[in-house]
């Protein structure tokens, strides 16, 4: 399954906030784009530019306001 496919089943798009944790403590991801493949997304801890992310690796779970 494609990270922009997860995004769809889970119902995640723009603006969703998502925390994983790859084993080195928790990393929290603001989703700015889905494309048909791929997403991108902004880093929040630290804060980062808008990337390619791959929501594979890690059980993201979406941060609820």
């Amino acid at each position: 399954m494609t990270s922009a496919e997860k995004c769809r089943e889970n119902g995640w798009g723009p603006g969703t906030v998502l925390v994983g944790d790859e084993g080195n403590g928790p990393e929290r991801i603001r989703i700015t784009a889905v494309g048909e493949v791929k997403i991108l997304a902004k880093s929040l801890d630290p804060p980062g530019s808008e990337v390619m992310w791959t929501l594979d690796y890690r059980d993201w779970q979406e941060v609820t306001p």
